[in-house]
């Protein structure tokens, strides 16, 4: 029989990541102080926990998709975390974006407490967490992956065991200041095609068709450019996970320019009003600065 799985973070991500696994058919129990999202998920199967604790007592496999390193410590060894009365033979997955050594950090104390943990960042945006089909990547123990393996079949098309615990959050690092990083080439190109008299949605087109494509190009250049910027990964968010990348390159001594230009440009945009747009609003910090387009926010 398949272990019974607690949920703690039901936001953009976690919202779809816990629907896919009651499709799966997991026995699910879910932890959040929104008593909406409590009510919409016992409608689907779930069950409802008062605290992470209580959670704990019912499940000893759980997964966490939460902001930020405070708040997966707050659920974990907070308490009224998992681990508060201990937690003998748990696992948490934590699907969170935080610095590779916040979770050895935490994986550390859980240890304390008789518990496993494995760092899982994911990647995909809302739709692939809405269709199971993220690339998680992650750090940790061989025969841990293995327990969590059925879980994230229900979540994931591209799973990858990458190395020990940290080396999820370092690759998850890598991705966001590359799709960061390619962003500004995105934003940089629409102004020089919008100042040569080019239609950037052209330009985004046939730059597609050659070696200038990306995934960034063809989803968030769109979104910048029909002004589609409600909803999805918010600038915020990103501006966090740059400060990650930031603090990780300077962790390991590593020269890395183009991280911390991709770093204050986004705390720029956050700055000017737009933190809770989905961070392809880039453009409209570039538009700002080159004097000219229509805030279409």
């Amino acid at each position: 029989m398949a272990e019974k799985i607690g949920f703690i973070g039901l936001g953009v991500m976690g919202n779809g990541m816990a629907r896919n696994l009651l499709k799966a058919g997991f026995a699910l129990t879910i932890w959040t102080r929104d008593a909406a999202k409590a009510e919409s998920f016992k409608a689907l199967g779930a069950a409802i926990a008062d605290t992470p604790k209580a959670l704990a007592a019912q499940c000893k496999l759980v997964i966490s998709c939460v902001p930020d390193a405070a708040a997966v410590r707050g659920v974990a060894l907070g308490e009224d975390g998992l681990a508060a009365d201990g937690w003998k033979g748990g696992l948490l997955v934590d699907c969170s974006t935080i610095a590779p050594f916040e979770a050895q950090e935490i994986a550390a104390g859980l240890k304390d407490a008789g518990a496993d943990f494995l760092d899982a960042p994911i990647s995909g945006g809302k739709k692939g967490a809405d269709e199971g089909t993220l690339t998680i990547m992650i750090g940790g123990e061989e025969a841990v992956v293995e327990r969590a393996r059925p879980a994230f079949a229900a979540m994931g098309k591209n799973i990858h065991h990458v190395g020990p615990q940290g080396a999820g959050q370092a690759l998850k690092a890598c991705n966001q200041l590359m799709v960061a990083i390619n962003l500004m080439g995105v934003c940089e190109a629409v102004g020089i095609a919008r100042a040569a008299g080019i239609d950037p949605k052209l330009m985004r087109e046939v730059v597609s068709t050659g070696t200038g494509r990306s995934g960034v190009l063809e989803g968030h250049g769109l979104r910048y450019l029909e002004g589609t910027l409600q909803g999805g990964f918010r600038a915020a968010l990103m501006k966090k996970d740059l400060g990650i990348a930031t603090a990780v390159g300077a962790h390991y001594g590593r020269y890395q320019p183009a991280t911390g230009l991709a770093h204050q440009l986004m705390t720029g945009l956050c700055n000017a009003g737009h933190a809770d747009l989905d961070n392809a609003a880039l453009g409209l910090l570039y538009d700002m600065l080159n004097g000219g387009q229509e805030d279409p926010s």
